[in-house]
């Protein structure tokens, strides 16, 4: 039975329900038992064989608390098998402009954690609500304006998740 960790950070929810249909859709796979947990330096990646992280991405960063996990965990991930991915609304309108805010920071994180033995990543679309941003930002969104709402895509979620469970049990 295959270990998978299932770490994210969340500011408004959107990423930890995420992070449940990743670990559903991982569990319904015979020989993977997945769990999800906020990434925090308390989470012992020696009880894990595999791991999945995410998070929201803002200004091209994520939430520093699942940047400091999979940098700082790392090296006691001993080369086990990582999937990375990134939730945002930059590529809501402009999908190849997501998907490159993602890879720049999967190429930092890869600069600071060298050791991450990353086997697969994905940028989705995440929930937006106007609401939810502070002053200043919602000042730059008047000029690009996102479309609110939930631009989150389960099938994608689905398929990438499925295309994982190879690659985190080694068959």
């Amino acid at each position: 039975m295959t270990r998978v960790l299932v770490a994210y950070a969340t500011r408004f929810g959107s990423t930890r329900e995420i992070a449940s249909a990743i670990v559903h859709e991982l569990n319904a796979s015979d020989g993977i038992d997945a769990q999800s947990a906020e990434a925090s330096g308390s989470l012992d990646p020696d009880q894990f064989d595999a791991f999945v992280i995410g998070s929201p991405l803002y200004g091209g960063k994520w939430i520093s608390s699942a940047g400091m996990f999979a940098a700082i965990m790392s090296e006691r991930m001993n080369g086990k098998p990582v999937a990375l991915f990134s939730i945002g609304t930059t590529g809501v309108m402009k999908p190849e402009a997501g998907d490159a805010e993602h890879k720049a920071f999967i190429e930092s994180l890869s600069e600071v954690a060298p050791s991450l033995n990353v086997v697969e990543d994905a940028a989705f679309n995440g929930y937006f609500e106007r609401a939810n941003l502070p002053w200043y930002l919602r000042i730059i969104d008047r000029f690009a304006p996102t479309p609110q709402g939930d631009h989150r895509d389960w099938q994608a979620i689905q398929t990438w998740t499925k295309s994982l469970v190879p690659k985190l049990s080694g068959e």
